[in-house]
């Protein structure tokens, strides 16, 4: 039960409960990649981070276990902004220097 004061908070949003605040946050990164997706916002890093950002906030919330009745939508806005990176061709930057690591690794072996 809330005490008068909201208990959950996101940016500069506060929520009455857990649920509001997951259910307003999936809500407002799904309107982000139907917006991308329909071309009304440009597939760009920056207009794809409003998602993401609310969808790692939920992440730190939910911890090791994505409660299942929000776990099938959350994984699908996840895999929908992967598609949106993948499409921009969008490259995380440690990624790629992992990948760079890797692969002056295995060519220096290679004599």
């Amino acid at each position: 039960m809330v005490s008068g004061e909201e208990i959950c908070r996101f940016d500069s949003q506060a929520f009455s409960c857990f649920d509001n605040m997951v259910e307003t946050l999936m809500h407002e990164a799904n309107e982000q990649i139907v917006r991308i997706d329909t071309g009304d916002k440009k597939n760009t890093n920056l207009e794809r981070m409003y998602a993401r950002w609310r969808l790692q906030h939920l992440q730190q919330c939910f911890g090791e276990c994505v409660p299942g009745v929000y776990r099938s939508t959350y994984n699908s806005l996840w895999s929908q902004l992967y598609r949106l990176e993948h499409q921009a061709g969008y490259r995380d930057p440690y990624v790629v220097y992992l990948l760079e690591k890797v692969l002056c690794r295995d060519s220096s072996s290679v004599v």
